[in-house]
This record gives structure tokens, C-alpha cells and sequence, in this order.
């Protein structure tokens, strides 16, 4: 046999052996992935996980919609792996909304090459042994920031891609794997899905012929994640790909994997023991927040209460943002505060936002805490007597105060709910004395001027700072509030946290201006990645958060067609299982702050009209006046 046109390069009859060997097994892996996966990289996969595995092998479209502890990424890693092992140039790229995501997919990746992972016993090193090393002090895995990488011998790579708009364009991808794509942006799918749109049969040069060529593997998209809302991206794909699949296209599948089936799992046609997930663990999820534990663990996406349902989940996806509480003024920035005290029955919470400026925005707020004052030793979980309660929100005051500013300089406003239920009004007279805290130096008490119930006793109380209202819900004003909310919230003047997923940190990208620029003449950035450690008051901080937005997306409007009025209130199913005390918090914060920015319209300057500037101008440009 004579190769590359000469008799010196004739191929030895051993090599030509091992080729011909390398390419059985390559070719023998291509129709058993799953027995490639097991022998090569030593990974075993639960029966679930190998139908998922072979049934996503050579679809184009795939959807994999799984509960927590199922397995997103202990699966996508060998199947990215194997992908990359038996397809020459085969180019992955991991997405997510948020670069921390994608590069918590590509660790995984690592982790199993590198058989860092305790729960998998026999894994091998045939994969990092195909990695290329650049240099001998390396092993083959980059982490650069802008984005993290691995290449094959065989021309293969996997990089991640943070969801900044210069990282989304002008590449081409075998696969787009979108991680949590159930609460990624819009943005990020529309901007990355251009990566597919090559066929991947295409071959031109060469005087070679399309015909003889066995056809290539479709190039394909993975969308990954729990369940999320029904006016998100992710849900319109998997209604779109569960029909296609269901009437029988060959090109899409979708696989729904909820914790009845993990904690059932098989292991070759066997129970294994002990499961992924136990029921403890969702009992306990179901306890603190249902409505998110059944997206997470039984797949149920939260439905689309239409028109009546005030504020859309993609509201708040959209305006959240990953960060970490604040919990005492370090910023120097002015903090909002609004209170619906309770004692017995209902929660008692407060809600704490910054009051931030922009020329562009205006006013508008930053959730920066969320409260709830539980008395841990009783039995229900309770409410603390009121003066623990007073005692907590004073200490507050001069937490979001700062010790640099004067007494309560920065302390915009402290608002309470003075309905007859939760006695807003006698905690409001009782916050009217002078103080002393644990340190014993004494403070002002606060007091609203505008009551009329309550500026009465201004005399009494001569030190008494203006910087609280008492907001009583009657007559219209219930309906203000949440209407104030509505209007704030959907203007994207309220900026929420980002979904918890319960560890101990935070992982964020941060943009750095590196001084260069590209070809269009536009910036470019530097991704740096930091590691937030959370203490358990900022764990806890973010919990609360999240109900809050629980709360939000579970109000909706009805309309009472014999009073001809409109009321704002939980949907009928929530109301046994869910309180509104967090969102009406909020609704306080969004009333007050439309109070502000209508405020800074109405006493906005009016610009001088300058007759003689304007005719002298008019002059230049046409002297002769005409």
C-alpha cells in the first residue's frame, strides 16, 4: 500500500494494525456510547441516565428536563466527553446565563477526567491522556477567565461562554450545551444559536466527492435544567420539542425526570441503594417554599395566571441579578425600609431596599434584605413578642445607618403597615422615645409628622427624627400599593436578587476594561472571576428573598363586577399555603418610591425661556429675516 506518493512512506504493516484497530474502537464507540462511556472513561450510569444518554446521542434537538440531584452535569460531562473523543474537530461550547454556570459544567468535565469525584469509583485516564498540554507544568485545562478550554489530538475542543454580548458572536459550534437554561436570558439563546446554523455534511475542495462520504453527526443544542416558569424561553422550547417529538420527528427529544424517578432509580434492572435524593431532603423544601420545590423536584412549571396574574415571572428573571445581600451600611448609600408587623397569626417581616439615582432612571431600588422575625422556640415558628421585635428593627436602623453618618442620615424611611391587625400604630407610638442600645449610648426616636394621630405627641418627643409613616390599608389604599408595585416592578425600577440555589458562595464574572479594542472600534472586556463567601445571615437573607418572589408572582388582580372595584390578592390555591407579608412589603417600598420619583418630576426646574438668545441665533443663520 503507497501512501503520500512515495515508497518511503509506506505505512509499516504494525501501524497499519493499530489504525485499523483505533478505528474499530472509534467506530464501535459511535454506536455504543454508553458501553464507551462505562469502559474507556470507567463511568457507570444509572438506567435512566443510559435512555437519556442513547436516546440525545444523534438528535439535533434535546431537551432535558430534570430535578435537583438528577444529574444535569454528571451527565453531560461524559456525554460532551465521549462526543469529543470519537468526533474529530468537534467544537462545544457550554452556556449559561451567568459565566460562573458554564464554568461549573467545564469543572465537572475536569473533575471526571482527573477522577476527582468521590461518587464515581473506577473512573480512568484515558481522557486527560488525549488532552494536549502546552506546557509540561500544565495538564491541559486552561482558566482563562474570558473563557475556560480543553483541545483533543484530534482537533476537538470544549470552551465556556459568559453571557456578555462580544462573547456571543461569530463562532461555530458542534454543540451548544445550555446549562440551567431554564433561567438563562432570552438574549443568550438568540445570540448563540447562529453557532449551529452550518451544516455539519459541508465539505468543499479538493476535487473530493460529497456523495462518498458517510454523513457527519447533526450539529446540536442541549438545553438542560429544573423546571422554571411558563413565560420563560426555556418552557416554550420544551413544549415546542415535546410536540415534535410526540408526533414522531426524529429529530428531537425530550426527557422529563422528576424525583419519583431518582429516588427509584435502577442500576442494571435493579433498585440501586442509596438514591440520589431522599425524601427528607424534599419535605424539608416542600415545608420552606413549595411552590419552588415542585418546579425543582416534580417538574411542575409555574402556570401563567394570563392577564390577571399582575407580575410575570420573566419580570423578575429578568430584573434580578446575582449578588449578595446587604446586611449594614457599607456603601454610604441611603436604605429604604418597610415593616408589616404581626404577632400571632400572620408573618411578621421587614423588607430592606437601596435608594439608588440615576440620570437616566431616576429613582429606583435595590432589594437588599429580607426579614423575618420567628421565634425559633416555639412550636408554629411564631412571630417574636413585639418588644424583641422593636428592639431587632432598632438595631436595624443603626445597622443601615453606618457609624460615619449622623443619626439616621441615611435612613430614607422606615414604613409600616398600621392596619388594625398587625397594631402598626402602637408600634409606631412606642418607636417615638429615646433609646439606649446595648451599648449604652442613647438615640433619637423616630416619628411621623404626617399622621395626624402621631405628630400630636411631637412635644412629648421634641428629639424624635421625622423618618417613619405609618401607612394605614384602607378605603383605595390596598389597591394604590399594589398597583405602585405593578407599575415600579414592570418598569424595571426594582432590582431582585438572583435564584439561591442553597450553597455557601457565590461565583459572579466581573467585566474589566482591558484597554484594547476590536475591529468595529469597540471595548473589550476581561472576565474576572470571583468567589463570595456567604455567611448563614446572608444564606438566610437570600432564602426570604426568594420567597419574596414567590409572593410577587402568585398576586393577581380581580375585579368585582357588582362593587364595580378592583382588589389585588393570592390566587385562591395559594392562599391555605402561602402568605403575602413579604410582597406587601414590598408594595410599601414601590409606593413610596413612586411617591419619589413623582415628587422629582413635579419640582424639576423649568427651563428659562431666553427670548434674545433665541432671536440673536436666528439672526446668525438668517440675517435678513427671511
Amino acid at each position: 500500500m503507497n501512501l503520500f506518493g512515495g515508497e518511503n512512506r509506506r505505512i509499516p504493516q504494525h501501524k497499519m494494525e493499530a489504525y485499523l484497530k483505533f478505528c474499530e474502537v472509534v467506530a464501535w464507540g459511535r454506536r455504543n456510547p454508553v458501553h464507551f462511556v462505562s469502559r474507556f472513561f470507567g463511568l457507570d450510569l444509572l438506567d435512566y441516565q443510559k435512555y437519556v444518554f442513547m436516546e440525545s446521542w444523534t438528535k439535533p434537538f434535546v431537551m432535558w428536563l430534570k430535578c435537583r440531584n438528577a444529574g444535569k452535569t454528571v451527565l453531560g460531562a461524559p456525554f460532551i466527553m465521549a462526543k469529543s473523543v470519537l468526533i474529530p474537530n468537534f467544537q462545544t461550547y457550554l452556556l449559561a446565563g451567568v459565566g460562573s454556570q458554564s464554568k461549573e459544567m467545564f469543572m465537572k468535565i475536569e473533575k471526571v477526567a482527573k477522577r476527582e469525584l468521590a461518587s464515581f469509583t473506577g473512573l480512568t485516564d484515558v481522557f486527560i491522556n488525549e488532552v494536549v498540554k502546552n506546557h509540561s507544568d500544565t495538564d491541559g485545562f486552561t482558566h482563562n477567565p474570558n473563557s475556560y478550554q480543553y483541545k483533543l489530538f484530534n482537533g476537538s475542543a470544549t470552551n465556556t461562554l459568559n453571557s456578555s454580548p462580544d462573547a456571543l458572536r461569530s463562532k461555530r459550534s458542534n454543540l451548544n450545551f445550555y446549562d440551567e437554561s431554564g433561567f438563562t436570558p432570552e438574549d443568550v439563546f438568540i445570540n448563540s444559536k447562529p453557532f449551529l446554523t452550518q451544516n455539519a455534511d459541508f465539505k468543499l475542495g479538493g476535487g473530493i466527492d460529497n456523495t462518498l462520504f458517510p454523513r457527519a453527526f447533526p450539529n446540536q443544542m442541549i438545553f438542560a435544567s429544573s423546571a422554571s416558569g411558563e413565560d420563560t424561553y426555556f418552557y416554550q422550547q420544551y413544549r415546542e420539542f415535546s410536540m415534535r417529538m410526540l408526533m414522531g420527528d426524529k429529530n428531537y427529544f425530550v426527557a422529563d425526570i422528576n424525583s419519583d424517578v431518582v429516588m427509584n432509580a435502577t442500576y442494571n434492572g435493579k433498585i440501586h441503594t442509596p438514591s440520589l435524593l431522599t425524601r427528607e431532603v424534599i419535605d424539608e423544601e416542600m415545608r420552606r417554599n413549595p411552590q419552588k420545590a415542585m418546579r425543582e423536584y416534580k417538574n411542575i412549571f409555574d402556570t401563567d395566571g394570563g392577564d390577571a396574574q399582575v407580575i410575570k415571572r420573566a419580570t423578575i428573571v429578568k430584573n434580578s441579578t446575582l449578588r449578595p445581600p446587604i446586611l449594614f451600611n457599607n456603601t454610604g448609600d441611603k436604605f429604604l425600609m418597610a415593616y408589616d408587623p404581626a404577632r400571632s397569626f400572620d408573618n411578621s417581616v421587614m423588607l430592606v431596599a437601596k435608594l439608588l439615582w440615576d440620570e437616566k432612571k431616576g429613582y429606583h431600588l435595590e432589594l437588599c434584605n429580607a426579614i423575618s422575625f420567628t421565634d425559633k422556640n416555639t412550636k408554629k415558628k411564631t412571630p417574636l413578642r413585639y418588644p424583641e421585635q422593636r428592639k431587632l428593627i432598632r438595631q436595624y436602623l443603626l445597622d443601615y445607618n453606618g457609624t460615619q453618618a449622623p443619626e439616621y442620615e441615611r435612613i430614607e424611611m422606615l414604613l409600616i403597615d398600621a392596619g388594625s391587625g398587625g397594631g402598626g400604630v402602637q408600634f409606631g407610638d412606642e418607636l417615638m422615645e429615646d433609646w439606649v442600645d446595648i451599648n449604652g449610648d442613647k438615640h433619637k426616636g423616630i416619628i411621623d409628622m404626617t399622621n395626624q394621630k402621631s405628630s400630636i405627641h411631637k412635644t412629648k418627643f421634641p428629639n424624635a427624627a421625622n423618618k417613619v409613616r405609618l401607612i394605614e390599608p384602607y378605603g383605595n389604599i390596598r389597591r394604590d400599593l399594589f398597583e405602585a408595585m405593578i407599575e415600579m416592578v414592570s418598569h424595571d425600577l426594582v432590582t431582585f436578587t438572583d435564584a439561591y440555589s442553597g450553597k455557601s458562595s457565590l461565583v459572579f464574572d466581573k467585566l474589566e476594561d482591558n484597554g484594547k479594542k476590536d475591529e468595529r472600534g469597540q471595548i473589550q472586556y476581561d472576565v474576572q472571576e470571583s468567589v463570595y463567601k456567604l455567611s448563614f445571615d446572608e444564606q438566610m437573607s437570600l432564602v426570604q428573598l426568594d420567597l419574596l418572589k414567590e409572593e410577587v408572582v402568585n398576586i393577581y388582580r380581580y375585579d368585582n363586577t357588582t362593587r364595580g372595584r378592583v382588589y389585588y390578592g393570592l390566587a385562591p390555591d395559594k392562599k391555605n399555603t402561602m402568605n403575602d407579608d413579604r410582597v406587601y412589603c414590598l408594595s410599601m417600598l414601590c409606593w413610596y418610591l413612586q411617591q419619589l420619583r413623582h415628587k422629582s418630576i413635579v419640582q424639576k426646574p423649568k427651563a428659562k425661556f431666553d427670548s434674545k438668545k433665541i432671536f440673536s441665533s436666528y439672526r446668525k443663520v438668517n440675517p435678513y429675516g427671511r
